[in-house]
């Protein structure tokens, strides 16, 4: 993988971390803020967002790792 493309992948990566950050902050927000506590409430993104996030790190540990 040429330096182009891994500078691409680790930014995509800090990105996709802190934008997944600043989104369970004000999901955690929006669910105290509904009746009950939020107790009825499924979600239903963290089936999309954590997956992602977990194999946009593994894929940059494992090339910044990588031996050549």
């Amino acid at each position: 993988m040429n330096k182009t493309k891994k500078v691409l992948l680790y930014g995509i990566t800090i990105v996709v971390i802190v934008f997944s950050c600043i989104w369970e902050y004000y999901t955690q927000q929006w669910i105290a803020a509904q009746p009950e506590g939020g107790g009825a409430v499924i979600r239903v993104d963290a089936f999309v967002l954590w997956p992602l996030v977990l194999t946009l790190v593994s894929v940059s540990l494992f090339q910044l790792f990588k031996k050549k």
